[in-house]
């Protein structure tokens, strides 16, 4: 079995360097990761090719997981990552009546710039109408200063809990929260990673940012 030591490569550098191992036709292997982020990151990415996970826990805040690549990662199609939203083309989206995902992105605590105390109120109303709309975001990715948002402490945590309610995805980046000491305090939505987050970007049929 192999063994895999990627505690030093920031994310989303486990999950690429998971990626690279599975395309190139590996079985087994030993993955020794840094943290909770990303032996979740790590986690769910090998789920998504099929393959079974063993977790460990040495006790000193960092992880060894046991991947075992079963037949369906054998089958698995080597794309740019299998948690990336699907990009439908522009011409098969036009014939079939299929719509490319809306993402909004929230990089900060106010909507727009000027005064922060309005900027705030503007932000909990935008966020607020979204579940009004009759086409909704697909998706609403916190990044930066806007993961805050979605911490305890949040004034909008009952809004983003209706908007997950009616539908709507909500992710974080976990590398701010960890940057911003947030991780125990976060309280909705889903931890996410770079390679994810610039998936559904790139994705995306439409990209609003308040």
């Amino acid at each position: 079995m192999r063994e895999i030591d990627v505690r030093s490569l920031a994310c989303p550098g486990p999950v690429l360097r998971l990626r690279e191992l599975l395309d190139a036709g590996e079985r087994q292997l030993r993955f020794h990761v840094a943290d909770q982020l990303s032996r979740s990151n790590v986690t769910r990415f090998a789920a998504s090719r099929g393959a079974e996970v063993v977790v460990d826990d040495p006790g000193d805040g960092s992880f060894v997981l046991t991947i075992t690549a079963g037949t369906a990662a054998a089958r698995a199609q080597a794309d740019k990552a299998a948690l990336l939203a699907c990009d439908v083309p522009a011409d098969t989206a036009a014939a079939t009546g299929a719509r490319r995902p809306q993402v909004v992105q929230v990089t900060g605590a106010t909507m727009g710039a000027g005064d922060d105390e309005l900027g705030a109120l503007l932000l909990r109303s935008f966020l607020k109408t979204q579940a009004q709309l009759e086409r909704r975001p697909d998706t609403i990715v916190f990044y930066n200063r806007g993961v805050f948002l979605c911490c305890e402490g949040s004034p909008l945590l009952d809004d983003l809990r209706a908007l997950e309610e009616a539908g709507v995805e909500i992710i974080a980046c976990g590398t701010c929260l960890n940057f911003f000491e947030l991780v125990d305090r976060f309280a909705v939505g889903r931890v996410t990673d770079m390679l994810e987050i610039a998936g559904r970007l790139a994705g995306a049929g439409s990209i609003v940012r308040p």
